[in-house]
């Protein structure tokens, strides 16, 4: 039985009897004797009393037809009673009762109190109708109760009756929502489940079934976290659950499948996406997708990073140990050599003399390749680390250039500095780091200005910052070129010009221990006209690098 389908039968009933209840009321109050209408009321409350009793069994045929007649026979009674005009207005109660039922209930109520209205008047007219035995007051309030309360019934009826055809529809709406939610779960080629508000399970697919290990006839007891996974994967899924009940959106988490379940997939890597997606009635859809693509997708670039650390990681320490073997016999290459260029031992014939030059020379040279690949070996395996401590950067400033001065003297070139004099350049950082940096941007300077240039470094504090400069009028740079500074062994095309070698690593590794330090690297170049790198270092040892 729908109780909430046929819920106006009660409540019009209700209704009249409210109405027919205000009449007495009324009728009291101007003084008529309400113990001479209380049988004409009791009358009149017939029908509404059948309505109530019957109600719990209105979905009957034979429950129907009697409230109808029940209505139609009211309206005989007073019309004979009182009058038929206006009594007449009591036939309306059937129909508007009726639509409360079926719509062919209103066209047959409506054929019945045509037709017994019809036969009222027509025994009326003829002479045949017995005398009203209702007097004066009866009469009146007779009309009056009828009247009122007809157009209350009438009204009630057709609230309700627009009422229950909503209600109606929406079910039927929701039905074959339902029904298609259903035939669409089915259909879906992963595992669907329905849980109820409180996380219940109230509709599981057979996908589903199988790959949780559900039964299909017992879903009690059973939610998200006793599903047939693991103590982690039930505690992701029930978060997940938490998480979308919070947000109000769907909510996605992986969890691999059971190994019941494996031997029904292709894939070798079984992994699932298990998404819930809430409804507006509350209750919540799962649905569980195949990524085992993805997984293996995800597995394979997880391999090939791992692999790729391990062969850079294998590649950093043969630089390291290659470039720690070789400085020993450099070392003794370059002491020996200079050693013939000096003639200690006494003089040397022309050739061997060239020769020893051209040995030291080399040995140099491989010696500051050799420095240059261990520092950014460390560099890059993040092993090089900063020692702080406060020093003068202009002491750096000089000692750096007196460093490099025979090699611009050799070169004809004019080495000058240009250090602000009105503050002391205090700063917190590496100081052999600084000084390397120094001395790399000077010999790049050098090497790449031609006869008779210049090469100026600049020393500055600007805020909380120390600026280093070093500008040459050299053969300049393209944009091209700027934009490949600090890949490592990657020169510019203006190396080509200067006849000594270089490693490519100068920038490069100026560029990375700026960075060590938390500062700022920036080049301005022009072909032909000369290059200014700036070095903007903190003056105190960022908190991050605490």
């Amino acid at each position: 039985m729908n109780f909430s389908i046929n819920r106006g039968l009660p409540l019009i009933s209700i209704l009249w009897c409210l109405a027919l209840m205000a009449a007495l009321a009324a009728a009291y109050f101007k003084g008529v004797d309400a113990l001479a209408l209380l049988p004409y009321a009791g009358v009149a409350v017939a029908p509404a009393l059948i309505g109530l009793l019957l109600w719990p069994f209105s979905r009957r045929e034979w429950v129907q037809m009697l409230v109808i007649f029940s209505w139609i026979a009211l309206a005989i009674v007073a019309c004979f009673a009182i009058a038929f005009v206006p009594m007449a207005i009591l036939f309306l109660c059937a129909p508007a009762a009726a639509a409360l039922f079926e719509r062919e209930k209103v066209v047959e109520a409506m054929v019945f109190s045509a037709i017994f209205a019809a036969g009222v008047f027509y025994f009326g007219q003829a002479g045949y109708a017995p005398k009203p035995i209702a007097n004066a007051d009866q009469a009146s309030w007779g009309e009056l109760a009828g009247i009122m309360a007809t157009i209350a019934f009438m009204v009630g009826a057709m609230y309700f009756s627009a009422s229950k055809r909503t209600v109606g529809r929406l079910i039927g709406e929701n039905n074959t929502k339902q029904e298609g939610s259903l035939r669409f779960a089915e259909a879906y080629p992963g595992a669907v489940l329905q849980f109820d508000a409180d996380g219940n399970l109230v509709m599981a697919t057979e996908t589903a079934r199988s790959l949780f290990g559900i039964d299909e006839t017992e879903y009690a007891g059973i939610n998200l976290g006793s599903l047939s996974l693991d103590e982690s994967q039930e505690h992701n899924l029930v978060a997940a659950f938490e998480r979308m009940r919070e947000t109000g959106e769907h909510t996605s988490v992986s969890i691999d499948v059971p190994e019941q379940f494996q031997a029904g997939m292709a894939s070798s890597l079984p992994f699932m996406e298990f998404t819930l997606v809430p409804q507006i009635d509350g209750s919540i859809f799962g649905y569980t997708s195949d990524c085992s693509r993805t997984g293996n997708k995800v597995m394979n670039l997880t391999d090939a990073q791992a692999s790729a650390k391990k062969e850079f990681d294998e590649k950093t320490l043969f630089f390291a140990g290659v470039s720690h073997e070789l400085r020993t016999p450099l070392n003794a290459i370059i002491g020996f050599s200079d050693m013939m260029r000096s003639r200690l031992f006494g003089p040397l014939p022309g050739k061997y003399a060239e020769y020893a030059d051209l040995i030291h020379d080399s040995g140099q040279h491989m010696l500051d390749l050799v420095g240059d690949v261990l520092d950014m070996s460390k560099v890059e395996a993040n092993k090089y680390e900063l020692t702080y401590c406060e020093f003068d950067a202009a002491d750096v400033v000089r000692s750096s250039m007196k460093m490099v001065r025979p090699s611009a003297d050799a070169a004809e070139l004019v080495l000058d500095a240009d250090i602000e004099a009105d503050t002391d350049l205090i700063v917190e950082a590496d100081r052999r780091a600084v000084r390397q940096i120094l001395l790399n941007l000077l010999s790049n300077a050098i090497k790449f200005t031609p006869k008779g240039g210049r090469v100026t470094t600049y020393a500055s504090m600007h805020g909380d910052r120390l600026e280093l400069a070093v500008e040459d009028t050299g053969t300049g740079m393209t944009a091209s070129d700027i934009e490949s500074i600090g890949i490592p062994f990657k020169q510019a095309a203006n190396a080509n010009l200067v006849k000594d070698r270089g490693t490519g690593l100068g920038l490069s590794l100026v560029k990375n221990l700026t960075r060590l330090h938390g500062g700022d690297f920036s080049v301005t170049s022009h072909p032909g006209v000369g290059t200014t790198v700036t070095v903007s270092l903190p003056l105190r040892k960022p908190d991050d690098l605490n």
